[in-house]
């Protein structure tokens, strides 16, 4: 499964990320970056007087693979 990481600077200059999933692997960079900037317009996240998402840095998507060991959920004990 893939997730859509996107990656914004503080109105302070601290790194935030908004991670998302079930999200369509197709995206072109336009949208993203239209989506994000749309995202950071809003101030919807402050904290303390800080807008955690003011300012889009960078966008990717992350893939992560599970490689089972052992799986005893159904061992009956």
């Amino acid at each position: 499964m893939k997730q859509l990481d996107m990656e914004f600077l503080s109105s302070t200059g601290k790194i935030q990320h908004i991670k998302f999933k079930y999200i369509s692997e197709s995206l072109k960079e336009a949208e993203v970056r239209q989506a994000m900037n749309e995202l950071a317009g809003l101030n919807l996240f402050v904290k303390k007087d800080e807008v955690l998402y003011a300012k889009p840095q960078a966008a990717k998507y992350i893939e992560t693979i599970r490689e089972p060991i052992f799986d005893d959920k159904d061992v009956k004990a």
